[in-house]
C-alpha cells in the first residue's frame, strides 16, 4: 500500500496527518499499541517542522508518503524549511526534567529506524520506519470491518 498526502502546519494539519497514518496503520494490522506510537511520532515530528523548519508560522507545506508492506510502514515526511542541523541536535538529559526537547528523542526511541535527509535544500526529509514485529499476524481485513 502506498499512500501520499500534504498537510499545511497548523494544529488541524497535524491532527489531519496523525489521523491519516494512524488509520492507515491500523487498517494494515498494526497493533493498537503500534498505532499510538506512530501517532505520538507524527505529531512530535510536525511539531518539530512547524517551530523549527517554519519558525511556528502557519499554512506551510509537509509533504508525506506512506508505504505498508508486509514487513514494515515507512512514512516520508518532507518539508521546505529551514535545514534541521542533526550535529547540534543534543538529547535531553534524562535526569534533569525540562520544558520541551523531547520530540527526537521520542521520536527515536518508538521508531526502528529514522534517517534526516538535508542533500535537497531548502528543507529536510524524514524517513521514518516501523517494523511489524514477527508474531503479529497481518489482517487483510480494514480494522473498520474487524470484530474485535
Amino acid at each position: 500500500m502506498q499512500a501520499e498526502r500534504v498537510i499545511k502546519t497548523s494544529p488541524p494539519g497535524v491532527r489531519r496527518a496523525r489521523d491519516w497514518v494512524s488509520e492507515k496503520a491500523a487498517d494494515a494490522g498494526f497493533t493498537d499499541r503500534e498505532v499510538s506510537e506512530l501517532a505520538l511520532v507524527v505529531s512530535e515530528a510536525c511539531a518539530n517542522v512547524i517551530k523549527h523548519a517554519y519558525h511556528n508560522e502557519p499554512n506551510h507545506p509537509i509533504n508525506l508518503k506512506l508505504t505498508i508492506d508486509e514487513v514494515r510502514l515507512v512514512l516520508v515526511m518532507r518539508d521546505f524549511g529551514a535545514t534541521f542541523d542533526l550535529a547540534n541536535y543534543r538529547p535531553p538529559d534524562l535526569d534533569v526534567p525540562q520544558e520541551g526537547g523531547y520530540g527526537v528523542f521520542i521520536i527515536r526511541s518508538l521508531m526502528d529506524e529514522v534517517d534526516y535527509d538535508v542533500s535537497d535544500q531548502p528543507g529536510t526529509t524524514l524517513r521514518l520506519v516501523k517494523n511489524r514485529r514477527g508474531n503479529e499476524p497481518v489482517s487483510r481485513t480494514p480494522r473498520s470491518e474487524r470484530k474485535e
